[in-house]
C-alpha cells in the first residue's frame, strides 16, 4: 500500500506536467461552457483552446485579443463554441463574434466590427487564475436571447496571421 502512494503522486505530477505542456504547445485545455438560449440551458466541458494576446491589432488598431474554441466530443448538448473578443486600446467599441451550435440549433452573433452586425452582445471578462471567465449576454439575428459563460483555465499565446 505504501508503494501505491508514491506511484499515485508521480502519476498526478506527470498528468499535470503533460496538461501544462499541452497548453504551452497548442493552447489545448479543459474548457467549460454553460449556455442559456431562449430559455433552454446547455452545459459542456471538454478539450478546447483558449488564446490571448495583449498586443494584437484589428484594422490597424492596436487591441487585446481573446479567442476560445471548443468542440466537445460525444453526444453532448453543445456541439461547438467559438468566441472572439477584440478590445481596442483606443477606447472604441469592442468587437464580439460568437458561434454556438447546440444539439438542436445554431446561433451566431457578430457585433462591433466594420461589417453589418448580426445580433448584439456584451462581454464581461474576469481573471480566473492564469485564465479567465467570459460572460456574454446578447441576442442573435432572430432576437433569441443568449447567455454564455465560458471558463478557460489558462490562455496560450496567439500566432500572428496576415501581413
Amino acid at each position: 500500500m505504501l508503494r501505491s502512494i508514491p506511484v499515485a503522486a508521480l502519476f498526478l505530477l506527470a498528468t499535470a506536467a503533460g496538461d501544462a505542456a499541452a497548453q504551452r504547445a497548442g493552447g489545448s485545455s479543459m474548457v467549460s461552457v454553460s449556455a442559456k438560449v431562449g430559455g433552454k440551458s446547455y452545459d459542456a466541458s471538454g478539450p478546447g483552446s483558449c488564446r490571448h494576446s495583449p498586443n494584437a491589432a484589428i484594422y490597424d488598431v492596436p487591441a487585446a485579443l481573446w479567442m476560445v474554441e471548443q468542440a466537445p466530443s460525444g453526444e453532448g448538448a453543445i456541439k461547438g463554441v467559438h468566441l472572439t473578443l477584440w478590445r481596442p486600446k483606443n477606447g472604441s467599441s469592442e468587437q464580439v463574434s460568437l458561434s454556438l451550435e447546440t444539439r438542436s440549433s445554431s446561433h451566431r452573433i457578430s457585433s462591433g466590427g466594420k461589417a453589418q452586425p448580426v445580433g448584439s452582445a456584451s462581454v464581461k471578462l474576469s481573471p480566473l487564475g492564469s485564465g479567465g471567465r467570459f460572460e456574454l449576454k446578447g441576442k442573435d439575428a432572430k432576437g433569441t436571447n443568449i447567455e454564455v459563460t465560458i471558463k478557460c483555465p489558462a490562455f496560450a499565446g496567439v500566432e500572428a496571421e496576415g501581413g
